[in-house]
């Protein structure tokens, strides 16, 4: 569940990162005093002999830019890449929710009030602006009035324009994330954002303590604006921006779990998912106590762990009852069991599983709006300047 989004964000956070040291050290061989030398320390490519080494490097000291310019531009490129990559995220997140939830509200009618109010909203400010150039020219006015009668006739089918909640221009700083979440139905995204334990341990360990979330993606979004707008006489060390590239990947990694999260809780209303245990003891070596209800747990199961501040799949490593372990366990209710998963969690977190549950109540509507703590940990019953 948006793990194709998240994986494609860390996948290109990756490369982003291994090309800036990839160009480090190579920067560091074509100046350095001994090219020959400094290659042979770092046990380049043994190939080539040392004069064929040294050959190539002077050619490509012959015609590199200075070692100030090639900083500059590195730090350009990373920067502006690297927020094409988290825009990206946001908006392909945004889109495969609003596409589930069609299957979460079966009428148009019970979606949360933010996300039609939005909706509607955005259709006429889209509605204004269509023609033949402009952000819009894909759309076709009959097809949006199409789309947006089944869903006030009741159709089943109906489905959400992504564009009507894409239609601030800003940058992804952190008010006009939270109010993107606020078009989809989530309130107080961003407190979720800096209290998820990824976020804490990361600002904890990387950034200095009079720094919050909401100021380094502003002076992550201020880098990028540079880059791509004004003239650039500085550069930022590697590492540095290395852990704006982590950052993100945090930043992307939270607010696909609170998505998450949600979905789920929607999806056990439905009957869709089910709680199967509660974490009620954490050992020293990454075994968890589970109590468990009854039905079946096998290894290479998949299951959600639900906490108050993260929500995240995990797959059952192995499973053991007085440190005898199992493959396999047919459970009976309120019994505990060993068991070891590829995520920590916490005591008191709640494990949920994916599948049909019998008997399931599935009330009209929900509260509104929907904020992380509306999530309980119990079994729920049966025009803008774009540069700002």
């Amino acid at each position: 569940m948006f793990s194709g989004v998240t994986s494609r964000l860390q996948s290109d956070i990756d490369t982003i990162k291994l090309v800036l040291d990839t160009h480090e050290g190579l920067r560091s061989l074509v100046f350095a005093q001994s090219p020959t030398k400094q290659a042979n320390e770092q046990n380049v490519d043994q190939a080539e002999t040392p004069s064929e080494l040294a050959k190539t490097l002077n050619e490509i000291r012959r015609v590199a830019p200075s070692k100030l310019s090639w900083q500059i531009y590195d730090r350009c490129a990373a920067f502006t890449r690297l927020y094409a990559v988290f825009e990206q995220f946001v908006e392909d997140l945004a889109t495969d929710y609003l596409r589930m939830l069609p299957g979460l509200f079966p009428r148009y009618e019970d979606l949360p009030m933010n996300i039609t109010t939005q909706h509607r909203i955005g259709i006429g400010q889209i509605l204004l602006k269509l023609g033949k150039d402009g952000p819009f020219r894909e759309l076709e006015e009959r097809n949006i009035i199409r789309d947006l009668s089944h869903g006030l006739s009741g159709n089943p089918n109906y489905t959400l324009l992504r564009d009507a909640f894409l239609i601030d221009p800003q940058n992804y700083r952190a008010e006009p994330i939270a109010k993107l979440f606020r078009y989809l139905g989530f309130e107080d995204c961003w407190p979720w954002v800096e209290k998820h334990p990824l976020m804490v341990e990361f600002m904890q360990r990387e950034r200095d303590a009079n720094e919050t979330p909401k100021t380094v993606l502003g002076d992550f979004v201020d880098y990028r604006n540079e880059a791509s707008h004004t003239a650039v006489g500085d550069i930022v060390a590697t590492e540095g921006i290395k852990s704006f590239a982590d950052f993100v990947a945090i930043l992307g990694e939270t607010l696909a779990q609170l998505v998450m999260k949600y979905v789920l809780r929607r999806k056990e209303i439905l009957g869709e998912a089910i709680v199967v245990g509660r974490v009620v003891h954490k050992f020293s070596d990454g075994v968890i106590g589970a109590l468990m209800s009854a039905g079946t747990v096998a290894i290479g199961d998949e299951l959600f762990i639900m906490q108050s501040r993260l929500c995240c799949r995990s797959a059952v490593r192995s499973i053991q009852i007085e440190q005898i372990p199992h493959e396999r366990l047919d459970l009976k209710d309120d019994q505990e069991i060993g068991i070891r998963l590829s995520v920590e969690a916490s005591e008191g977190a709640h494990l949920m599983r994916l599948g049909p549950v019998q008997l399931a109540m599935v009330p009209e509507t929900i509260p509104e709006p929907i904020s992380p703590d509306d999530f309980p940990l119990q079994p729920v019953p049966p025009a803008e300047d774009p540069n700002v």
